[in-house]
């Protein structure tokens, strides 16, 4: 297995893994909007200054995606990497894949001068696991995410 950047002949491979992790998670009562996802994947590609696109490759086949950015605080200049989506196809869950590609994640952030990383669990698939599973990985759990549908 390997962990590299995303590329822009990866785009067709992430949008379907995109809509794996769409049907799996608390997003499914929403829209699955193709084209709205694959411009979201070329910006990771594209914007490499202030964006990460990574992949999870086994056999030369994507199994696995983290896209991520890295922003200001709000009350100062000290930059923080937050993780847009991190997913890894069913049946490759418990490889070695969101390890690695969090600690290629916590490297990007490093090189790009980050003060640290913050991973969320906003998909509902496997919260405890994963909440464990990154509290192993050295993180530590602050606060929560608390929604409301509107509509």
């Amino acid at each position: 297995m390997i962990i590299r950047a995303a590329k822009h002949t990866d785009t067709a491979a992430l949008v379907v893994l995109g809509a794996q992790m769409h049907r799996e998670s608390a997003y499914s009562f929403l829209p699955f909007e193709t084209e709205k996802v694959r411009q979201f994947i070329v910006s990771f590609i594209e914007d490499a200054d202030t964006q990460c696109g990574l992949v999870a490759e086994k056999n030369n086949v994507i199994i696995g995606m983290l896209g991520g950015y890295i922003g200001d605080y709000f009350f100062c200049y000290e930059k923080v990497a937050y993780d847009t989506l991190l997913f890894v196809e069913r049946q490759n869950r418990g490889s070695s894949a969101a390890a690695r590609l969090i600690r290629a994640f916590r490297q990007w952030a490093i090189d790009s001068g980050a003060s640290e990383i913050c991973l969320g669990i906003s998909t509902n698939i496997s919260t405890e696991r994963t909440g464990m599973f990154y509290e192993r990985m050295g993180l530590k759990q602050v606060g929560g995410i608390y929604k409301q549908r509107l509509r």
